[in-house]
């Protein structure tokens, strides 16, 4: 089996430009390997222009999306905004994408909310005229059952080749899907029935066969308390870590040696709480 190196995600804060900046700027010195935007109509920056805005300030950091909502984007418009992402941050972008995990956004924005079958077939497609567009090809056709592209020009090509792709799962189709077709999976809460995410992690072992030990997989930690600190947390949103330091390394390191989870994401706000874990865990 592969070995599974440790790094970490951020998800970004803040609502200026200066606050924006500075805040990629302690990510890159506190060792995160990479700062995150989700796809939401709350309050919050749009993902994109703000993570190529994150590149200009820092050098090593990678930015990623966890996760574009396939309802709000043709997918043409989507590799061609995903390429220029990744050409404008110099092949530091990591595309996260998903079926969306919050109806709330439909209904503000009247999108409709197909049913989950509809969704998984929607994004199938998706992948296909992604991988199209980041390939080789100068024009690109493709007539799908939802989507259908005539002559597109294939235009940017992204930095990295393959441009990675992580995909947002949690049910038995979108792990299926996943563990075929993404680099990297952010694998959700939820799935119901004792197993939890061992079963889950057996749905994508299945699937992906012999690519299983190229895959890297996330999750993203809600609520996260090192320490003490930060005093509060988001109770009760997603798997939690609490404890001190060397307790919350200790569950990480189960975490990797069961499941093989090793791309560890956390919320902005514990940014400072959680640096002395990834300084003691990345690369390792």
């Amino acid at each position: 089996m592969a070995h599974r190196r440790f790094r970490f995600g951020v998800s970004g804060r803040g609502d200026t430009l200066a606050q924006w900046k500075d805040f990629a700027r302690k990510a890159e010195d506190l060792g995160y390997s990479s700062l995150d935007l989700p796809d939401h109509f709350a309050r919050q920056f749009a993902p994109l222009p703000a993570l190529v805005t994150a590149a200009q300030v820092t050098t090593r950091l990678r930015f990623a999306t966890t996760m574009l909502d396939n309802d709000f984007r043709h997918p043409a418009m989507l590799a061609k905004e995903a390429a220029t992402v990744d050409l404008l941050t110099e092949g530091r972008f990591e595309l996260g994408i998903g079926t969306g995990s919050q109806p709330r956004d439909n209904e503000m924005t009247g999108l409709p909310f197909d049913p989950p079958g509809v969704r998984v077939e929607r994004i199938q497609e998706l992948l296909q005229i992604l991988k199209l567009h980041f390939g080789k090809q100068e024009m690109i056709d493709f007539a799908g059952q939802h989507y259908q592209i005539k002559e597109l020009p294939a235009y940017p090509k992204p930095v990295q080749q393959p441009m990675p792709i992580m995909m947002g799962a949690r049910g038995p189709r979108m792990l299926r899907l996943a563990a075929r077709e993404a680099d990297i999976i952010g694998i959700l809460p939820g799935l119901e029935g004792p197993g939890g995410l061992g079963e889950q992690m057996a749905v994508i072992r299945k699937a992906a066969g012999d690519r299983y030990d190229s895959i890297e997989f996330t999750r993203l930690h809600f609520d996260v308390q090192v320490d003490g600190k930060p005093e509060r947390t988001n109770a009760g949103r997603g798997p939690s870590l609490a404890g001190s330091r060397d307790e919350i390394v200790e569950q990480l390191e189960k975490l990797r040696e069961e499941h093989d989870v090793s791309y560890i994401m956390v919320i902005g706000p514990v940014i400072d709480a959680f640096a002395p874990v990834v300084a003691k865990l990345s690369g390792k």
